[in-house]
């Protein structure tokens, strides 16, 4: 169970990171904070859809009858995910809003 204080630490991480992406437009582009707001939505849906898949993974090894070695830790699962695929597709900063929406979506144990 995520606990309050530690759900709370992940929120205001999130926040931080997606004021760092919209700074960071905004220094860039005319209409960077418009875009920037966008695409800190864009990346919150993305990261349902991986927590989503992520927990559709962790059911479908619990179903295995003798080849799972053990259960599948959804938030290890989804830093891997960051870091193996999306940390080559994002900016740095849209990186970092995206895995603090995922570690929302799929906390730490």
């Amino acid at each position: 169970m995520h606990s309050i204080e530690s759900r709370g630490s992940d929120l205001r991480a999130f926040d931080a990171f997606a004021s760092e992406l919209s700074d960071h437009c905004e220094a860039r582009f005319e209409a960077g904070g418009r875009v920037a707001g966008r695409d800190i939505q864009r990346l919150g849906a993305l990261a349902e859809r991986l927590g989503r898949q992520v927990v559709s993974w962790g059911e479908a090894l619990r179903e295995l009858e003798v080849a799972a070695a053990q259960p599948l830790n959804a938030h290890r699962t989804a830093r891997l995910l960051i870091e193996t695929v999306f940390d080559e597709a994002l900016i740095p900063e849209a990186t970092r809003v995206l895995a603090a929406a995922l570690a929302l979506v799929c906390p730490a144990p």
